[in-house]
């Protein structure tokens, strides 16, 4: 068969199947939509052209991500980095070119688990200098930046205290004890690190400067403090950066407070992993000065940006109580409610809800469980069928709604791996509509849970 097929080709009998059907690479999900039915022959291609028309190539990747690369004969100061952020910062810091550490805190060094981080640090190839002193002194502050060996390249301001209390019962004493390391700690800096050439002045902000939270006035003040006082130094053409990080999942307060992390959890509150924490300082760490001429408003900092500002359980339903759900800066997660959604965004929600039922298997059983996971498996269906979610209708029949034996089989798969338990096609099929699944999903994974307890 072989040879007669090269004598036909050779004698012009017969010819290779040809591309079929060209789409732009503007046109992509035409030309899945085009792919769809299976009913073509040949091949579908995409054409990649430049802004003149002419076939280009993506050999190259534009933008590539920039690497943190510190420099091992320059010293970094950090004020309250011996906590647990900022021992996960100080080992990043180590693990990319950072040699020369200085610590400064009112009891830095002085604790048995102190001096363990430390040894591990030098382990690491790093020296270590602790300075005991008062950030809100200036005079200790100066002499922790006296204490640098090499030149000072960095400054890390990690210090923060709360004195959490109801506004109308706070007391000037909790008032100025929270806003001090922040506001007069960071002015310290400013001024002992003057005339010293910076790579970076980073700040550690809190979300709660841009929502604040509940009996944390006097907290969410200092870090808005330090969002302006970015554009303070940006403006002098000193180095200033600040992330506003939201609650931290693996390190620091919330790992060693389970209620408090639960409390975020069930709330909606996203809680930011280790690694995400650290790629923004690293970002941070590498910000240019803007340039003013091109600002667009002085409203927006590029220095400055906030790290965990979103829900793990949607806006619609009861059992969301984030603070900033009904603040009207944030009205365009409400837009984009019912718009078509990115798919690994709603993915992590999805997992999210799932570990969120896992501990409180509770939330399964109410109307808004069933109602969020028929809205999720409608929204894959609709994402196989290259349609607009904001057209889905989780009460009409499965058939209506465009699901076949084939899309089912896709659907299938991404459901196994969504929700950890298989379903047949035959039982996808026969069930009435998305409502009806997202009730089958509850009993399942109520009873799954229901078995892990029992193990």
């Amino acid at each position: 068969m072989m040879t007669e097929t090269l004598e036909y080709l050779e004698k012009g009998l017969i010819k290779p199947i040809v591309i079929s059907k060209e789409f732009d690479a503007s046109s992509v999900a035409e030309a899945f939509k085009y792919l769809l039915p299976g009913t073509h022959i040949g091949r579908v291609g995409i054409r990649i052209r430049d802004v003149e028309g002419q076939p280009t190539s993506i050999n190259e990747v534009a933008n590539r991500p920039q690497k943190l690369q510190l420099d091992p004969e320059g010293s970094y100061l950090l004020v309250g980095g011996l906590g647990g952020i900022g021992r996960a910062i100080s080992i990043y810091m180590v693990e990319h070119g950072a040699r020369n550490l200085i610590y400064l805190g009112r009891r830095a060094g002085q604790s048995d688990t102190d001096q363990a981080f430390i040894g591990e640090l030098k382990s690491m190839g790093a020296s270590v200098i602790t300075v005991r002193g008062n950030i809100n002194e200036l005079d200790d502050v100066s002499r922790a930046v006296a204490e640098a060996r090499t030149p000072l390249m960095g400054v890390l301001q990690l210090a923060a205290v709360q004195a959490d209390e109801n506004f109308t019962r706070l007391t000037k004493e909790q008032w100025d004890y929270s806003l001090a390391p922040k506001v007069t700690g960071t002015w310290n800096l400013h001024h002992a690190t003057a005339g010293i050439k910076l790579d970076f002045f980073l700040l550690s902000s809190s979300m709660s400067s841009i929502i604040g939270l509940p009996g944390q006035a006097n907290y969410a003040s200092g870090n808005s403090f330090l969002d302006a006082f970015v554009q303070y130094r940006n403006n002098l053409g000193l180095a200033c950066s600040a992330v506003d990080i939201g609650p931290v999942a693996n390190v620091g307060i919330l790992a060693n407070m389970a209620d408090l992390h639960q409390t975020a959890i069930l709330t909606g509150y996203k809680t930011v992993q280790e690694q995400e924490m650290l790629d923004s300082i690293a970002l941070s760490m590498m910000s240019k000065i803007p340039d003013n001429s091109k600002r667009v408003s002085t409203f927006f900092d590029p220095n400055i940006f906030v790290l965990g500002l979103e829900s793990t359980i949607p806006l619609s339903s009861s059992a969301n109580r984030a603070v900033w759900k009904k603040d009207r800066r944030m009205a365009i997660y409400h837009n984009n409610s019912g718009s078509v959604i990115n798919t690994a965004a709603s993915s992590n929600q999805l997992k999210s809800y799932i570990a969120n039922a896992r501990t409180d298997p509770t939330i399964l059983k109410t109307p808004e469980a069933a109602i969020y996971f028929a809205q999720e498996v409608g929204k894959r269906l609709f994402g196989l069928l290259l349609k607009d979610d904001a057209e889905l209708n989780t009460r009409l029949a499965l058939a209506d709604l465009g699901l076949d034996s084939l899309v089912a089989i896709e659907l299938r798969a991404w459901w196994k791996q969504a929700f950890g338990f298989d379903i047949s096609v035959l039982e996808m099929l026969g069930t009435g509509n998305l409502e009806t699944l997202g009730g089958h999903v509850c009993e399942r994974l109520l009873q799954i849970f229901a078995d892990e307890s029992k193990e």
